[in-house]
């Protein structure tokens, strides 16, 4: 992520600390606390006019998504945080800091999936400044709200060298239970890691099937590879459907092992 966007959510973070700071030794009721962290939170994240924080191509189903996000639907706050931080893969005009903006919102408003999202991004560093302690906060709030994934993204945040916090007992802690609720990425990482350390594959196709079945195109290609081996017509046509899979999934790969089929 550019700097430009850490530097931008930065200097509106630090403005809205400030802000809360005066708004917190006041005697302002709870309820209209509530109201101004909101107020203060759209207006740091986001520009005076609703259209301005959408790409100019922007579909109108998002452009209706938006105007129910600032109507306070949790939902639609939450597709707006993940189609800005798509959008902000492509340009570089803030979109990642008004992605951040939506996610904390409706992650304040109880969102599960947006807690989780806040967390990621707390310990990326996508539109907003890097953050552990804070990512940690939201990951076990997404835990809470009933979200299983945060125990993948938990695991990696305490396998972080670069987290003070590391702990790799709790990071090993995490992957194992993410591997139990089915995770795809801890999958991956289980069957991988138990192939480095010389397992036969048979042995971890429970996982790289989980892996693939959760639309993980290395594993697709994983299972491609374990049929191919068997060199029956019943695998090869197996192998053939999962590199197919492989390739919609995203695979740069898979299509030059789909024509290595053709040729042969």
């Amino acid at each position: 992520m550019a700097a430009f966007h850490v530097q931008i959510a930065a200097r509106h973070h630090r403005r809205f600390g400030e802000s809360m700071t005066v708004f917190a030794k006041s005697s302002l009721s709870k309820s209209m606390m509530a109201f101004v962290m909101s107020a203060l939170l759209i207006c740091a994240h986001t520009p005076a006019s609703t259209a301005s924080t959408l790409p100019a191509d922007a579909s109108q189903s998002i452009r209706d998504t938006l105007s129910m996000a600032h109507a306070g639907d949790v939902d639609s706050m939450h597709r707006i945080a993940l189609y800005l931080i798509d959008s902000s893969v492509l340009d570089d005009d803030g979109m990642a800091s008004y992605a951040f903006g939506w996610a904390l919102l409706a992650a304040r408003n109880g969102h599960a999936q947006s807690a989780e999202l806040t967390g990621v991004m707390y310990r990326s560093g996508i539109g907003v400044q890097q953050n552990y302690v804070k990512a940690r906060k939201w990951l076990e709030r997404a835990l809470a709200r009933g979200s299983n994934e945060p125990y993948f993204e938990l695991a990696i945040l305490y396998a972080d060298e670069d987290n003070p916090g590391v702990d790799k007992t709790k990071s090993a802690e995490y992957l194992t239970e993410a591997i139990r609720m089915s995770e795809p990425r801890a999958c991956l990482i289980s069957a991988r890691n138990k192939i480095r350390d010389g397992v036969d594959v048979r042995r971890v196709l429970t996982e790289i099937s989980c892996a693939a079945e959760g639309g993980l195109p290395d594993a697709m290609e994983m299972l491609a590879a374990y049929h191919l081996g068997k060199k029956s017509p019943y695998a090869v046509a197996s192998a053939r459907s999962w590199l197919e899979k492989a390739l919609i999934a995203g695979s740069t790969t898979a299509a030059s092992k789909l024509a290595t089929l053709d040729n042969e």
